[in-house]
């Protein structure tokens, strides 16, 4: 089963909220908007295809019903609605990440050529990925891209060992311009090791103003504290004592 709660209608809300009057001229762009964070919020979390096909199915049964349109009708630019619907903030390369405009994406062809880029500014700068960009992959990017722009944005990556995770959060880090840290383990790494790397990562956020992904895999938890630890930074901000 799955939980929802008030935090999920905020994150819809917020993420409708981050357009610009420039980018929603119409009542359609809006419910296409709408229809783009509900399914990130709620069908990103679903585990089967037939939770998924069922979301959809009510989805376009609400915009009939609230809005008095057609879901297949609503596409950019009076369009039918794309098969991979995807809201980005990327389209400028160069643009402050406060400058930056989140919008329609453009075709799969023109945005997989702007990723590809991308990822060759990246492979230029650190230890290169040979990654290869289709669609899929591409879609995953605009998903963990739109996580680091939210207001304390954090998820959840679940799939197969190889599938892409790491890479692509690197890859997605890289495109918003935020740093991306992530801790060494050895064999004398415990809790006080921890604890100075969380110390590490925090003043670097908070102190420095350092636009920051903190990126964390399960291979890391080496003890279950460290899990505890990342649980009170995402619902209060803070690890109790940490700064002692």
């Amino acid at each position: 089963h799955y939980t929802f709660n008030l935090r999920d209608i905020a994150s819809v809300v917020q993420g409708c909220m981050a357009c610009t009057h420039k980018k929603v001229t119409q009542p359609s762009d809006f419910v296409r908007l709408w229809v783009h964070e509900s399914r990130r919020v709620f069908s990103d979390r679903f585990t089967n295809y037939d939770d998924i096909k069922y979301f959809n199915q009510m989805i376009e049964k609400k915009v009939d019903e609230k809005f008095g349109m057609k879901l297949a009708d609503i596409g950019p630019e009076g369009k039918p609605m794309p098969d991979r619907l995807m809201f980005v903030d990327f389209l400028v390369p160069g643009t402050d990440f406060e400058s930056r405009i989140y919008e329609d994406s453009p075709p799969m062809e023109e945005l997989q050529k702007l990723v590809e880029e991308y990822l060759d500014d990246y492979n230029s700068q650190y230890v290169p990925m040979p990654l290869v960009m289709f669609g899929d992959a591409i879609e995953h990017v605009t998903r963990i891209s739109r996580v680091i722009r939210a207001p304390l944005g954090n998820a959840l990556l679940l799939g197969v060992g190889g599938s892409g995770r790491k890479s692509l959060t690197r890859l997605a880090s890289s495109i918003a311009e935020f740093n991306t840290f992530t801790i060494e383990i050895t064999k004398s790494y415990r809790l006080v090791e921890w604890r100075d790397d969380l110390k590490s990562l925090l003043l670097k956020a908070g102190m420095d103003g350092k636009k920051m992904v903190f990126l964390f895999d399960d291979a890391q938890i080496v003890d279950e504290t460290f899990v505890e630890d990342i649980n009170n930074i995402l619902n209060s901000g803070e690890v109790p004592n940490l700064m002692k």
